[in-house]
């Protein structure tokens, strides 16, 4: 299934869905490369979110990395995510909160091309682009789109609420 047949395919059945019915739907995921390309658009400061489509019930952005670039720890609110590598290699770090309320390293997951991660709401995490030469690009799809997540740091007990915003929208019709 082509990332617009997903979309469309989201579009009748996110309302509905749980996140293994959304890692299901993301693994047939098979993108044309045409269609992700006219997404494709990165930032020299920070990583880009460029927001394919949106609904009350979901989201589907294309995110890119130039070497090097990290996302805040943070967690997903409301949100339940699956991710499609597309390009590149994807380092995802998850930490846990400890009794205490400190933020420690837990697990780590690299995903290659074609491969798909998911993250629960809750789930506390840093996504980078940890190579030295290549670009990472991956396609996002968030039941209930991303808004007014958490995000935490390791030096301190304190963490905010954050509202992330898109790099650059797209509307349906300029690039699927």
């Amino acid at each position: 299934m082509n990332l617009k047949n997903t979309v469309e395919e989201l579009a009748r059945t996110a309302a509905g869905m749980q996140l293994p019915d959304l890692r299901r739907l993301v693994t047939d995921l098979r993108p044309d490369t045409g269609e992700v390309e006219a997404y494709v658009q990165f930032s020299a400061d920070r990583y880009a979110r460029n927001l394919v489509h949106r609904t009350d019930d979901f989201e589907a952005l294309v995110l890119c990395w130039k070497p090097g670039q990290r996302s805040p720890l943070h967690d997903h609110a409301n949100s339940l995510c699956s991710v499609y590598v597309y390009e590149g290699s994807m380092s995802t770090d998850n930490f846990q909160r400890t009794t205490s309320g400190h933020i420690r390293p837990d697990f780590s997951i690299d995903g290659k091309p074609g491969e798909v991660l998911s993250i629960q709401g809750k789930e506390i995490h840093q996504v980078s682009n940890l190579e030295e030469t290549e670009n990472l690009v991956s396609i996002h799809f968030y039941l209930a789109p991303l808004e007014n997540y958490y995000i935490y740091s390791l030096a301190s007990l304190e963490f905010e609420s954050y509202s992330p915003g898109y790099t650059r929208k797209f509307s349906f019709g300029s690039g699927i």
